[in-house]
């Protein structure tokens, strides 16, 4: 997972949108693996293209990349996956109150009230996460108004990986800096009892 923050604009575009959100979860659900075309898309959702286009174009670019092209009887098919097919979205509003888009969960709105992905998972499974994290290198020291940010989103230690990344990033974005925070996809709980990724026996995906 990589923590992406949102421009609070695009974040609103799509809190109480609910076809939006519906094509979010689409997009990563049946394109998290292979890209696909728009109007397959269109056609899952029972939705008409146009529609589709119009949506994505307007509302999701930052979401979305093309894969691939094929050309169909002179005309240039697009198939879309994914811009970061393992992004959890995050915008930050007055108090340090925090917004989750994250599609592959269908968590969209306020972390208080919606919670984060790492919440689906058992207490053993969330330790286990913060343990590779930080045998991989992870360091956050976090210091009393960072806990109490968190606290004011109704978050509470025993504090998840997410609740970690989230202030990390935090961190960053305040200085000013780029901040990528990667957890093994190997490692995620939430990925593996979705059947979103599989592991062979070598334990890889």
């Amino acid at each position: 997972m990589e923590i992406v923050f949102l421009d609070p604009a695009t974040y609103t575009a799509i809190s109480d949108h609910a076809m939006r959100q519906e094509i979010l979860v689409e997009l990563f659900r049946s394109a998290y693996h292979e890209p696909v075309t728009k109007q397959a898309m269109a056609d899952s959702l029972g939705i008409k293209y146009p529609q589709l286009v119009y949506q994505l174009n307007n509302h999701l670019r930052d979401f979305w990349d093309v894969k691939e092209e094929e050309k169909v009887r002179g005309t240039r098919m697009e198939y879309i996956g994914p811009a970061n097919r393992n992004a959890v979205y995050l915008a930050v509003g007055a108090g340090g109150r925090i917004f989750v888009v994250d599609p592959l969960a269908g968590l969209f709105g306020a972390v208080a009230d919606v919670g984060l992905r790492c919440d689906s998972c058992q207490d053993d499974e969330a330790d286990n996460c913060v343990r590779s994290l930080e045998s991989g290198g992870l360091e956050i020291g976090m210091d009393d108004r960072e806990a109490q940010t968190l606290e004011r989103n109704s978050r509470h230690a025993p504090f998840r990986p997410l609740d970690l990344a989230s202030i990390l990033a935090m961190r960053h974005m305040a200085a000013g800096e780029v901040c990528e925070i990667a957890i093994p996809c190997e490692t995620c709980h939430f990925l593996r009892r979705r059947n979103i990724i599989t592991l062979n026996p070598t334990g890889k995906q």
